[in-house]
C-alpha cells in the first residue's frame, strides 16, 4: 500500500496510477508499481474495475490480482507517497483508506472469485475532495 497525498487529502491506496501510449494495463500496473513501492510485481486476474467521472472526463481503472518478486526493499521515487508499507487488510480502516480502493480490498480479502465493477465520482468531506463510490455490482469470474 502507498500513504498518498491526493487534492490534500492523504489516505492508504492501492499502488497505480496512468496507462502510457503503447503499453497494456497489466504492464502500467507493473510499471507503477515499481515506481510507487520499489516491487517488480506480475499482474493476474482482474479483481475489479472502475469507472470514475469527475469534473467532465470518465477515466476508467482496472485493479489486477498481483505477485509480487521476492526480496524488493519497498521505496518511492513520487513526492505524494508519504510512505509505502505492507499492510494486512484487517488492519486498514474505512477513514485511513482511499474510497476507491476500500471496496476492492475487502472483496479480495474476503475471497472473492468475482469481479467487482465499480462506479465512482469525487464529493467534498471535512478532509478535502475525496472518491465517491456512487454503485457497485458483481459479475461471474
Amino acid at each position: 500500500m502507498v500513504r498518498h497525498e491526493r487534492l490534500g487529502v492523504v489516505r492508504w491506496e492501492i499502488p497505480g496510477g496512468h496507462v502510457e501510449p503503447g503499453e497494456s494495463a497489466a504492464e502500467a500496473a507493473m510499471r507503477e508499481t515499481v515506481e510507487e513501492t520499489g516491487v517488480l510485481v506480475t499482474p493476474g486476474r482482474i479483481v475489479a474495475d472502475c469507472v470514475h467521472r469527475w469534473r467532465g472526463r470518465g477515466v476508467g481503472i482496472v485493479y489486477f490480482e498481483a505477485v509480487p518478486q521476492p526480496s524488493a526493499e519497498l521505496r518511492t521515487t513520487d513526492s505524494r507517497i508519504k510512505e509505502v508499507a505492507w499492510i494486512d487488510p484487517a488492519d486498514l480502516v474505512p477513514e485511513d483508506t482511499s474510497a476507491l480502493g476500500w471496496p476492492v480490498i475487502q472483496h479480495v480479502a474476503a475471497g472473492n472469485r468475482s469481479v467487482l465493477h465499480l462506479s465512482a465520482s469525487h464529493h467534498r468531506t471535512a478532509a478535502g475532495w475525496e472518491p465517491l463510490i456512487l454503485s457497485s455490482r458483481l459479475c461471474a469470474e
